[in-house]
């Protein structure tokens, strides 16, 4: 884990306190004269910073970095990492983000640090405050800081392993000392808990399985303080109340489904309003009969990624503290192939009374979410309802990998939800919920089909939306896309993303 503090030292002095030479991270902005910090430190090294920049052209636009090798004659310093910003005028959150994003990445790649002086640029941001660069820091530092929970025993061949920060050290002015301490706190929580995320997206899938999420849940139960109380429903519970979407998905498996209720209640006590969370939580998908070929199921561990960004978001919640009731709901099955599968032509009858006409075992999905979706509105008392789910394919062949979709039922709603994911910086898209496709999960044989023709995104989020009574407003996010990536892009790495932690982090931090 790594230590973060601010301080209002100057910069030789908060080098020369460091336990191990540190790298200086250095933002920079195009068309300027180095003035603030980025003086402070061109003077410190008798001008090498404004030479380099000079012999190099180097020319500080947004995401251009420069990694300048000091002689070591001063004390503490290693490394100084330019980090362009581009113009002063037009920085915006969002290209915060991008250049921070480079900047840790040279940082940890060729700069190889472990710990780090990160000065914050003069206060004559528009838009931006000390405490939001500060928090940007904090989260962006332990997002590029991860490392794939991997299994491996040695380095192949002439790999190095991958460095890591032990510490980082936020220098800001007196009067913003307050401001940064608090972004950097913040920062952190939403970094770490999108790592955490990540880590349960990437476990195998023998050994993240439905009863090991439900031990994750009872474990943010037992640690929240009272908090947060755990249920963990088994199958034969599930059987009573008449949950037939899951236990029809979990037929083929030697792994008993689970379905995880978590509820916070706020110290002040339960409220009327309930925001209820959904995470689709598939531990491994097949594709069930309608089996996926071998590279479609090659990432399929990563079917739970809604699960992990809700669970990871519920263990915060006994650190924001937010005045609202919360409930979370995890229907956590494997979809397998086995003689006692479910098979096409069958029809189920959902916790909701409505019946499905299976028409292809691997549109799984919907048939959990549909038991969940009803439960935490029933059961749960939920009045506003987020689900985030690997849903379908088609949201990526119509917003590629880098863009989440978004639908829902109550404008302003969404729009409250959409908000905190830009603030979070996660990119999400809203889609239209066009009243036509309704009729495209229309079954001869049941009230709907969990197949129905049109685009899959769209069509999927209209059976989903069947299971969410009048008046209840709900969003339903398909990740399917964002959760989880094969090669490393920016801020996310290999494997899962986390996606969903920061945006539902910051919806309900509204609330606090």
């Amino acid at each position: 884990m790594i230590e973060f503090k601010a301080t209002s030292s100057k910069l030789a002095y908060a080098l020369s306190r460091q336990e191990e030479r540190a790298n200086l991270i250095l933002p920079v902005f195009s068309g300027e004269v180095l003035k603030g910090q980025a003086q402070a430190a061109d003077e410190l090294t008798g001008g090498l910073i404004s030479r380099r920049m000079e012999e190099d052209g180097f020319d500080p636009k947004i995401k251009q970095c420069l990694v300048i090798d000091s002689d070591l004659s001063i004390a503490g310093l290693n490394k100084i990492i330019l980090v362009g910003l581009g113009q002063r005028s037009k920085l915006t959150l969002s290209g915060l983000r991008r250049a921070l994003a480079l900047a840790f990445g040279e940082s940890r790649d060729t700069a190889r640090s472990e710990r780090v002086v990160f000065p914050l640029v003069d206060v004559d941001l528009r838009g931006l405050t000390v405490e939001q660069f500060a928090e940007v820091v904090a989260e962006y530092a332990c997002l590029l800081d991860y490392e794939i929970n991997h299994k491996k025993t040695r380095q192949f061949n002439d790999e190095q392993p991958q460095a890591h920060l032990k510490s980082v050290t936020v220098l800001c002015s007196q009067w913003t000392l307050s401001a940064a301490k608090r972004g950097i706190k913040l920062g952190q929580l939403l970094g770490e808990a999108t790592n955490r995320a990540r880590d349960l997206v990437n476990e195998p899938s023998d050994v993240m399985t439905p009863k090991k999420l439900s031990g994750i849940a009872r474990k943010i139960a037992a640690d929240s303080g009272g908090l947060i109380t755990c249920k963990v429903y088994g199958v034969r519970e599930m059987k009573k109340m008449g949950m037939g979407g899951v236990l029809a998905v979990n037929a083929g498996s030697l792994n008993s489904a689970c379905f995880i209720d978590l509820t916070y209640t706020p110290v002040s006590g339960a409220t009327d309003e309930v925001i209820g969370l959904v995470g689709k939580g598939i531990t491994f998908d097949s594709g069930g009969l309608g089996i996926k070929d071998g590279d479609g199921m090659r990432d399929m561990k990563d079917d739970m990624g809604g699960a992990a960004a809700v669970l990871c978001t519920m263990a915060l919640l006994p650190v924001l503290k937010p005045k609202i009731s919360v409930r979370a709901v995890v229907a956590a099955s494997e979809n397998l192939v086995d003689a006692r599968s479910m098979r096409p032509g069958d029809v189920l009858k959902t916790m909701s009374g409505l019946t499905v006409e299976v028409q292809h075992t691997d549109a799984e999905g919907r048939l959990t979410l549909a038991d969940a979706l009803h439960y935490v509105q029933e059961k749960g008392g939920a009045t506003r309802v987020i689900d985030l789910a690997t849903l379908t394919g088609a949201v990526e062949d119509a917003l590629g990998d880098c863009i989440t979709g978004v639908f829902g039922n109550d404008q302003s709603f969404t729009r409250e939800f959409l908000s905190a994911a830009r603030q979070a910086g996660e990119e999400m898209h809203e889609f239209p919920l066009l009243e036509d496709y309704r009729e495209n999960n229309k079954s001869t044989m049941a009230d709907l089909t969990n197949d129905g023709e049109g685009p899959g995104h769209i069509v999927a989020a209209w059976f989903l939306r069947e299971f969410v009574k009048e008046g209840v407003s709900w969003i339903h996010a398909d990740i399917a896309a964002t959760s989880f990536r094969r090669h490393e892009q920016g801020v996310d790495p290999e494997g899962g993303t986390g996606v969903g932690v920061r945006t539902l982090v910051r919806f309900l931090q509204q609330y606090a």
